[in-house]
């Protein structure tokens, strides 16, 4: 029986070495399509192409035996894997005449996204950091486009810092609320004015099917472009009025924030022990604990004080 068994693990063995050499091959194929996307300005995510290869494969995978679920599961890691190869490849430069791009808090999380992202698109980039006010009026006399890349509660703050910028300038945002910084944007800018949302975390290694929720401010067709780089990089653009962005956001962000806050805060007054929960609970409960644990953790150093 052990020989038999033996025997058996010895062919799955080769099966998977024989995965891994055909998975290598593919990416090596993945980076060639990414080169040739980056070349000719082509999005990263083509959703109908993905639609459609995700169910042919389903199909074949029925014809012989497979379950169509597992082999979705296994394309879908893989396709992720292939749009963070392809990212890798640079973009095509949709506004090659456009001067330096200056994003202020560059250095930040969101900031570093888009500064590696602007980078890998043949664009020039700077960034203004809290140390670099003194020659702000200098980094920014001639910006093509200037990024507010701040904490959220400084972010009119800075706004309203903001020497001159050129007629032609774009200014946008990337706060996570949009009316009140949309409006400052407003007031100290004549020029192109937009405001951004990503709806992702600054870990994502692709925004390849990442939602960026848009508002316009003023001179839409002055970042167009913009908005179309976003989608060469494989975002899914949403367009929304600033005040129902903010309205949405209250369920979708702030809500949700508040939930996790307020039991995170009762299991530290309860003392309870997440260890404990986790050997206890569901996947779907152990998702949510990295996002409560720091609430918990920090809620019961207040309660020993």
């Amino acid at each position: 029986m052990v020989a038999e068994l033996t025997a058996l693990r010895d062919q799955i063995d080769e099966i998977d070495k024989a995965l891994l050499e055909l998975l290598a091959k593919r990416l090596h194929l993945v980076a060639a399509v990414g080169e040739v996307k980056s070349c000719h300005g082509l999005p990263i995510y083509v959703p109908e192409r993905e639609a459609a290869m995700l169910a042919s494969s389903r199909k074949e995978a029925e014809n012989i035996g497979v379950p169509p679920d597992l082999i979705e599961d296994v394309l879908r890691r893989v396709m992720r894997e292939s749009y963070v190869s392809e990212n890798d490849k640079g973009f095509k430069t949709l506004r090659p005449e456009l001067r330096p791009i200056v994003i202020i808090g560059g250095n930040g999380q969101m900031g570093r996204v888009f500064n590696r992202l602007l980078t890998l698109s043949g664009y020039q980039v700077k960034v203004l950091d809290q140390g670099d006010w003194p020659q702000a009026e200098q980094l920014l006399t001639n910006a093509g486009m200037v990024i507010v890349s701040v904490p959220i509660h400084v972010t009119e703050q800075v706004i309203s810092r903001l020497p001159a910028l050129p007629d032609d300038c774009i200014l946008v945002d990337l706060a996570s609320v949009k009316n009140r910084p949309l409006n400052a944007m407003l007031a100290v800018h004549g020029g192109p004015v937009l405001g951004l949302h990503p709806m992702f975390g600054p870990d994502v290694g692709s925004v390849a099917k990442q939602v960026v929720v848009y508002c316009d401010g003023h001179q839409p067709e002055a970042y167009q472009w913009l908005l179309e780089q976003l989608q060469v990089w494989g975002a899914r653009l949403h367009r929304i009025s600033a005040l129902e962005h903010d309205q949405n956001m209250a369920f979708i962000q702030a809500l949700r924030h508040f939930t996790t806050f307020a039991y995170g805060l009762h299991l530290a007054e309860e003392n309870i022990q997440l260890e404990q929960l986790l050997a206890l609970s569901s996947p779907i409960y152990r998702l949510g604990v990295p996002r409560m644990h720091p609430v918990a953790n920090k809620g019961a150093m207040l309660c020993e004080r």
